[in-house]
């Protein structure tokens, strides 16, 4: 897959491409959906299957917000996309100068002018253009106007709830992973590098991998049943209990990732791993002393084996 950061303007040459415009961030069911019809779209009529989408988050600029909690890193996303079978993938910088184009002048310029689209594709609730006065209703009238066929895909529902990116961010910072895995349709996934930390879990008996994790979503503190694969051995999804935390009980000052894998014992530091996470068994709490720590680590790890033996999500 080609990636392209855009400042300004796009100057590759691109032929009768189909396009699928949006964040994607999680590239959820829903936007699986959109995307699937995209590739389809445009490999049947052997031309690119093209991604647009935003950098920053567009929320970041026009609620002028810090940042928004991403539920994928772009090395993730892009990866999710290029499996996915997008050919091109168009990283377009989010400014307030971009921001204050009208839905026509976004249509005309951007489109039509630099991609020269032949099937666009968008969610039903998709607005764009300076105050987000561009809908997916009005995008189909100008298509038909330029020549090129606009397709307003629905929105995806899970037991009646619509699948969106925002309410698949609010499930994971509330804990809720197994309901955020649902709509997502795959695990919510930490990746980063083992590092040396305080060695105490050897020490207590449950030696762990401490993890720096990639930036991105934290889930809330606690811990969780999980799966944990390594990069020199990624096709081998081991079973596994990870603690997000300040590890209370030790007053430590910074969080830490810190995953027993089970029935494991390597040296693996400076490698990297990816954590799958299937579901929350309990939040963080402080314990009065080691043996009582270590009883509840056993009951934790006992849990979690439960977890995911009746899991009806599938390790991946």
């Amino acid at each position: 897959m080609e990636i392209l950061k855009v400042r300004e303007k796009i100057y590759q040459k691109f032929s009768s491409p189909s396009v699928a415009i949006g964040n994607f961030d999680g590239v959820h069911l829903g936007h699986r959906e959109i995307i699937s019809r995209t590739v389809k779209s445009a490999h049947d009529r052997g031309k690119e299957a093209v991604v647009y989408t935003f950098d920053p988050h567009p929320r970041v600029v026009l609620n002028k917000v810090q940042d928004v909690p991403r539920i994928n890193t772009e090395a993730e996303r892009e990866k999710i996309l290029e499996d996915l079978g997008i050919d091109v993938l168009i990283l377009a910088e989010f400014t307030p100068e971009y921001a204050s184009q009208t839905p026509e002048q976004f249509v005309e310029n951007t489109l039509v002018e630099e991609l020269g689209v032949r099937s666009l594709f968008v969610g039903e609730n998709y607005r764009f253009g300076k105050g987000r006065a561009g809908t997916a209703s009005m995008l189909k009238k100008t298509g038909h106007d330029l020549g090129f066929t606009v397709h307003v895909v629905p929105s995806v529902k899970v037991d009646g709830v619509v699948v969106s990116s925002s309410g698949i961010r609010n499930l994971l910072l509330s804990g809720e992973v197994r309901k955020a895995n649902e709509l997502l349709g795959r695990h919510f996934r930490i990746r980063g590098k083992v590092i040396h930390g305080h060695h105490r879990g050897k020490k207590l008996g449950f030696p762990t991998a401490n993890i720096k994790p990639d930036p991105k979503l934290r889930p809330p503190d606690g811990v969780y049943a999980v799966y944990a694969s390594l990069e020199n051995d990624n096709a081998t999804l081991r079973p596994a209990v990870m603690n997000i935390g300040w590890n209370p009980t030790f007053k430590d000052r910074k969080v830490s990732y810190e995953t027993h894998i089970f029935d494991f014992d390597q040296e693996i530091y400076g490698q990297g791993i990816e954590i799958h996470m299937v579901d929350r068994i309990r939040p963080e709490m402080t314990f009065n002393g080691v043996e009582e720590l270590k009883d509840q680590i056993r009951k934790d790890i006992e849990k979690s084996k439960q977890v995911l033996s009746t899991s009806s999500d599938s390790p991946a």
